[in-house]
């Protein structure tokens, strides 16, 4: 009798008691107004979120909102909870109850709705399985309070289970020691063997992980592509679509993995994304900055078109007045490799861990690469003070300087 009590004790405690992890805020659509709060449910039954514009205790929140969907995919229970109508520029504080009691309380602040607002962002990718690097990068996070990370594919090595249990585990680096949470936009790389994972994960809206966000009102539309399915067809049709529909924002911002121009000599050339994607980039005056990665370096370009001309190189030239900049190319602590195939337009270049550190108003762009590496040295900022430059932030930049500014072209 001793002996079946004891296992039944342990039974109900095994399966009672709840255990909340890897808390993620994910944007997609309108980022001042919609969000989605996504956990893995390691243990226990959720019994609510609880959601509120002040931190209370844990019985006076405004709202408790039930689970919007929930799968097991990866090694984990993901819980969803799809938030609306929020209010812009606005801090949300909840906490998660289960069969064990409320967790911790985080926080998260939905993007501003106007123009006038500027706006901070972290882009990369490529932390792959090097948990000691990337890490450092998500500590730069938490210290440098930007409005959203833009990640970019290859999250991880092989896409298996106990990968992504373990970048889940470090990105909670990213989670400040008051709760604050960066939201994330992500995209697809080439180590994410599935459009699914993606949609299971984070929550991307459209199957095949060609989507827009949007942040200040009319000031940027973040299109994510997916360079890991076809150009053409639907992902281009979208494409065309949503630069038509947004040609009135001061800006668009595209973001997908494999760089058209790759600076590492051994990568292919994305001739399907140079025929397909840079026509309709160069369409519309407003897209002046695309976001790249995977090839594991760094690299800045000036201002570059299209052209077939004899002087071009690998199918661009230099125009500083209607070219378009490409920043990335990695890397979040993936293997370095040295960018060994520079270009006659290539700004700067260098085999360094880096991520893009990124402000936009409504005026101009600037474009910082943050050497993470030193990220004990860093005094944390605010929310408050999110634009200011840490003094001992280490930012690459060997030939042509650290600050890059894209300004909108004279004849939008």
């Amino acid at each position: 009798m001793r002996t079946i009590c004891f296992y039944l004790i342990c039974f109900i405690a095994f399966h009672s008691f709840g255990k909340t992890r890897f808390v993620r805020v994910v944007f997609s659509g309108d980022a001042s107004t919609t969000a989605t709060i996504i956990w893995d449910q390691k243990r226990g039954q959720f019994m609510g979120l609880y959601l509120d514009t002040v931190e209370l205790s844990k019985n006076r929140y405004r709202q408790e909102l039930p689970l919007t969907s929930k799968n097991n995919w990866k090694g984990m229970t993901n819980c969803l909870v799809e938030l609306k109508n929020l209010k812009p520029n606005t801090r949300y504080y909840f906490t998660i109850k289960d069969t064990e009691g409320f967790g911790r309380t985080y926080y998260f602040t939905t993007a501003p709705n106007s123009p006038e607002e500027r706006l901070s962002f972290i882009a990369g990718g490529d932390s792959r399985d090097n948990r000691p690097v990337r890490t450092k990068a998500n500590k730069m996070v938490a210290k440098l309070k930007a409005h959203a990370v833009l990640f970019n594919g290859d999250f991880i090595g092989l896409d298996l289970n106990y990968q992504w249990i373990n970048w889940f585990e470090d990105w909670e680096y990213t989670i400040d020691t008051d709760g604050r949470i960066t939201p994330l936009v992500v995209s697809r790389g080439n180590h994410e063997k599935t459009n699914v994972v993606l949609v299971k994960l984070f929550n991307v809206p459209h199957p095949k992980l060609y989507y827009n966000t949007t942040f200040g009102g009319n000031l940027i539309n973040l299109i994510s592509l997916n360079s890991e399915i076809l150009k053409i067809g639907g992902q281009k049709i979208f494409l065309r679509n949503s630069l038509e529909d947004h040609k009135n924002y001061f800006w668009q911002l595209p973001q997908y993995h494999r760089p058209i121009r790759a600076h590492v000599s051994f990568k292919k050339e994305m001739q399907t994304q140079y025929n397909n994607f840079v026509p309709l980039f160069e369409k519309y005056s407003n897209v002046r900055l695309c976001l790249e990665n995977d090839s594991h370096t760094t690299k800045i370009t000036w201002p570059i078109v299209s052209s077939q001309d004899k002087d071009a190189d690998e199918g661009f030239k230099r125009d500083d007045e209607k070219g378009i900049v490409y920043a990335g190319e990695g890397c979040w602590g993936a293997p370095l490799r040295e960018a060994d195939d520079c270009k006659s337009w290539t700004r700067d270049a260098g085999k360094v861990n880096q991520f893009n550190w990124i402000f936009i108003s409504k005026d101009k762009i600037e474009l910082r690469t943050v050497k993470y590496e030193n990220v004990d040295k860093i005094v944390p900022l605010t929310e408050e003070t999110r634009f200011n430059i840490p003094e001992a932030i280490d930012l690459f930049g060997p030939k042509n300087g650290t600050l890059v500014e894209i300004y909108p072209r004279k004849d939008k």
